[in-house]
C-alpha cells in the first residue's frame, strides 16, 4: 500500500480557505440567530448602503463642485435573494429600485472589503451589541477629499441606522497599507492610536467576520508564521489562481504581541471599564494573560486560527468555534494558576452578564436552545451555579442599590489590581505609546479615578439605567454633636409606609446640595426624577430639591470622560462653568448674603464644590482672566427676600452672573 502524497501548499491553502469560509459563515449564522427580529434586516441592508450611491437611500453623497468623485462600491459583492427581501422589508415604497437592480448597481469597488469585528456572532452578542465595521480601502487610490466623502456617506448610515434600528453602527474607515503597518491614528473616540495598535490588530483577527468583500490574507497563513514566510505564501498566489489572490487583501502577519504596547493597552481598557466594565474586565485579565505568556505564548488570534485549520469543538461541546469562549478558557486557566478566587469569580460573572443569557427563564415550547445557550449553560454547570445563583444574577432590578455598587466596586478594584500589576511587570519593557495618546487617556483616568479635595467623586458603576432613580427620598438626621447627616434613598418611601428603609439607602452627605450634585453626577437622577422631602429640615423645602435639580440638570449634567474632546484634554485645564448657590440653608427672611455653595466644571471633565463667602474671590483669576470666559450662574432659593439678596450678590461680586429662576 503506497504512502499519501504529501499536499502541496496550494491545497494546504484551498482546505484552509475552505474551512475559513465555512467558519466565516457559521458566524454569519450566529449573528443573524442572535439578532432581535426587528433588526436582523440591517445586517443584509448596511452593506447594500455602503455599496450603492443613491439620492432615495441612506448614506447618499451628491457629487461635489469639484467633481471629486465619491468612492463606494464593495469588491465581490453580489446582489442576493436575502439581501432584496431585507431592503423591501427597510425601504417597502422603493419597490422599483430593487425590480431592476442594473439601474443603480456600480461599476467601480472602491471598497475593499467589509469587516465587522467584536462581540457580533459570538456569546458575548446581545440585543444591544454595537456593530463596529471596518472598510477597508486603498488609500493611495483617492484623495483625501474622496476619503472625506465617502466618511460623509458612512456617517450618513450610521446615523440612519440608530435612528430607525436604535443600533450604534461604527464604520471606521481603514487604509489597508496603514492598518498592515499597524497605524491607526490618534486615541479618539473609539479609536485606540498608537495605545494598543498590535493588540487592536489581534482583537480584529480573533473577532472578525467579512460581511462583504475580499478577506484577510492572515487567515490563509499557518499559526506560526514568520514574516519571511508570510510574504513568500502571499507572493505564491497568483491572479486567476487557486486561491485567487483577487479574492484577499493584506493587513499584515501577526507574529507575536509586543510587550511595549501593554501600558498602553491597560490604561486604554480602564477607559472604555467607564462605559462598559464587563467587557473591560476580561480584556484587561487577557492583557494580563498574555504579560504572563509574553515568551512563549501565542495571540489568541494565532491560538483561534489554528481551530479553525482543524476544524476543533468549541467550549461546551458545541461543534462551533466562539472567540469569547476560548478567551475565556484562556483566562480561567491563568487565573486558577496564578489568581484568587475572587478574580475568577469576578470574571466568571462579567462574563455571564456581559453575555445577557437569562438561564433561569426557561425555553418556550418548541424553542430549541441556540449555541450561546449552550456555551453558557454548560460553563455555568461546571461553576457549581444552581438555579438560585443564576435567578439572581439575572434578575438585577430586583438587586438592592448597595448590591449593584458592591458589584461596580468588585469590578474596578479587580481592572485597577490588573492594572497596577502589569505596570509593575513592565518597569523593564519600553513604552511606544504616542506622547498625545498618552496624555490623553492619562487625563481621562485621572478624571474619573483620581481623588482631590473637594471634588465630586465618579461612581464606578457596572450597571447603566439600574442604578437610576424616576424617585427618590431625601431625608436628614441629626446627629448629638448638631451635624447634619443627609441621605437619599430609592423610591418614594413617604407614601409606602413612612418608614425610611435603610436598604435603599443610595448615599449621604453633610448637606443638602452636596447630596443633590453627587445624585446628579452619578445619573442617579434627572430632571424627570421626582424628589421627596421627610418633612421640611430647617429652611430647605422639598420645592428647594427640586429646583436645584432642574438647574443640574440643565447646566451641569453628568460627564461622559470617554468622551470628553482630546484637544481639551491636550490643553491646560479650566473652568468651563460655575453656579454659585446663595443661601440654600439659610433662613428665608434674612434680606443678606449668608452662605455660598460654589460648584465649577473643568475642561478636562472634573467637578468641584466648594463652601464659603470666600471661594468666589480664590476663583476670581480663574472666572475672570481666562479665554474663553466660563459660563457663571448664580441661584437663590425662592422666598419673599430672593431679589435683594440676588442684588447684594451681583453688586459684591465684578463677574457677569446668568440667574437661574
Amino acid at each position: 500500500m503506497t504512502a499519501s502524497q504529501p499536499l502541496s501548499v496550494k491545497q494546504n491553502l484551498t482546505i484552509r480557505l475552505l474551512r475559513v469560509l465555512r467558519y466565516n459563515k457559521a458566524r454569519i449564522e450566529r449573528a443573524l440567530t442572535l439578532l432581535p427580529d426587528a433588526q436582523k434586516p440591517l445586517f443584509h441592508v448596511l452593506p447594500f448602503l455602503v455599496h450603492i450611491n443613491h439620492e432615495n437611500l441612506p448614506g447618499f453623497v451628491p457629487l461635489p463642485e469639484s467633481g471629486e468623485p465619491i468612492p463606494f462600491g464593495i469588491s465581490n459583492y453580489s446582489f442576493r435573494v436575502d439581501v432584496e427581501h431585507a431592503l423591501m422589508q427597510c425601504f417597502p415604497t422603493q419597490s422599483e429600485l430593487f425590480k431592476d437592480i442594473r439601474q443603480i448597481w456600480p461599476r467601480q469597488r472602491a471598497v475593499e472589503s467589509l469587516v465587522l469585528m467584536g462581540s457580533i456572532g459570538t456569546i458575548a452578542q446581545t440585543d444591544h451589541s454595537d456593530f463596529d465595521y471596518w472598510v477597508c480601502v486603498d488609500g493611495k487610490q483617492f484623495s483625501d477629499e474622496s476619503l472625506n466623502l465617502l466618511q460623509q456617506k458612512l456617517t450618513a448610515i450610521e446615523s440612519w441606522a440608530e435612528a430607525n434600528f436604535g443600533i450604534e453602527v461604527h464604520f471606521f474607515l481603514s487604509d489597508i497599507e496603514k492598518v498592515k503597518r499597524n497605524d491607526f491614528g490618534v486615541a479618539e473616540g473609539e479609536s485606540a492610536g498608537s495605545a494598543q495598535a498590535l493588540f487592536l490588530k489581534a482583537e480584529f483577527y480573533t473577532t472578525n467576520i467579512v460581511v462583504a468583500g475580499k478577506a484577510p490574507f492572515w487567515w490563509l497563513t499557518p499559526e506560526k508564521t514568520n514574516e519571511k514566510q508570510y510574504t513568500a505564501i502571499y507572493n505564491s498566489l497568483e491572479k486567476g489562481g487557486s486561491p485567487d489572490i483577487d479574492w484577499f487583501m493584506d493587513l499584515g502577519n501577526l507574529e507575536r504581541l509586543d510587550a511595549s504596547e501593554l501600558f498602553g493597552a491597560a490604561i486604554w481598557q480602564l477607559g472604555k471599564a467607564m462605559d462598559s466594565p464587563f467587557k473591560s474586565v476580561l480584556k484587561m485579565a487577557k492583557l494580563e494573560v498574555y504579560l504572563a505568556n509574553i515568551k512563549h505564548g501565542q495571540p489568541l488570534c494565532n491560538v483561534l486560527k489554528k481551530h479553525v485549520h482543524r476544524g476543533a469543538e468549541a467550549p461546551g461541546r458545541v461543534a462551533d468555534i466562539d472567540p469569547y469562549a476560548l478567551m475565556f478558557d484562556e483566562l480561567i486557566a491563568h487565573y486558577k494558576n496564578f489568581g484568587q478566587p475572587e478574580d475568577i469569580l469576578i470574571l466568571q460573572q462579567c462574563l455571564y452578564l456581559k453575555s445577557d443569557c437569562k438561564l433561569s427563564q426557561p425555553l418556550s415550547d418548541g424553542e430549541s436552545a441556540n449555541f450561546k445557550r449552550k456555551i453558557l449553560a454548560s460553563y455555568a454547570k461546571r461553576w457549581g451555579w444552581n438555579r438560585k445563583s443564576l435567578h439572581h444574577l439575572d434578575n438585577q432590578q430586583e438587586w438592592s442599590f448597595h448590591e449593584k455598587v458592591q458589584l461596580s466596586t468588585r469590578i474596578h478594584r479587580f481592572l485597577l489590581k490588573c492594572y497596577r500589576r502589569i505596570s509593575k511587570e513592565l518597569g523593564q519593557h519600553q513604552q511606544v505609546m504616542d506622547e498625545k495618546d498618552m496624555t490623553v487617556l492619562g487625563r481621562r483616568l485621572s478624571t474619573f479615578y483620581s481623588k482631590k479635595p473637594h471634588k465630586v467623586e465618579f461612581l464606578r458603576r457596572a450597571f447603566e439605567e439600574s442604578l437610576y432613580c424616576e424617585k427618590i427620598t431625601v431625608a436628614m438626621k441629626q446627629l448629638k454633636n448638631g451635624t447634619e447627616v443627609w441621605s437619599a434613598y430609592a423610591d418614594d418611601l413617604l407614601s409606602k409606609s413612612g418608614i425610611i428603609d435603610e436598604s435603599q439607602k443610595i448615599t449621604q452627605a453633610s448637606d443638602a446640595v452636596s447630596l443633590m450634585v453627587w445624585c446628579v453626577s452619578s445619573k442617579i437622577i434627572d430632571v424627570d426624577s421626582k424628589v421627596y422631602l421627610d418633612y421640611n429640615y430647617g429652611e430647605i423645602s422639598e420645592l428647594d430639591l427640586n429646583d436645584l435639580l432642574k438647574h443640574l440638570c440643565k447646566y451641569f449634567p453628568p460627564v461622559k470622560v470617554s468622551s470628553l474632546p482630546r484637544n481639551d484634554l491636550l490643553a491646560p485645564e479650566r473652568i468651563a462653568a460655575c453656579l454659585s448657590i446663595v443661601n440654600f440653608p439659610t433662613l428665608r427672611q434674612k434680606p443678606t448674603v449668608e452662605n455660598i455653595s460654589v460648584l465649577y466644571t473643568t475642561s478636562w471633565g472634573e467637578t468641584f464644590l466648594k463652601h464659603g463667602n470666600d471661594v468666589l474671590d480664590d476663583l476670581w483669576y480663574e472666572l475672570r482672566e481666562v479665554t474663553p470666559l466660563p459660563k457663571c450662574y448664580v441661584m437663590v432659593p425662592r422666598g419673599n427676600q430672593q431679589s435683594r439678596i440676588i442684588g447684594e450678590f451681583l453688586e459684591a461680586n465684578d463677574i457677569d452672573f446668568e440667574v437661574l429662576y
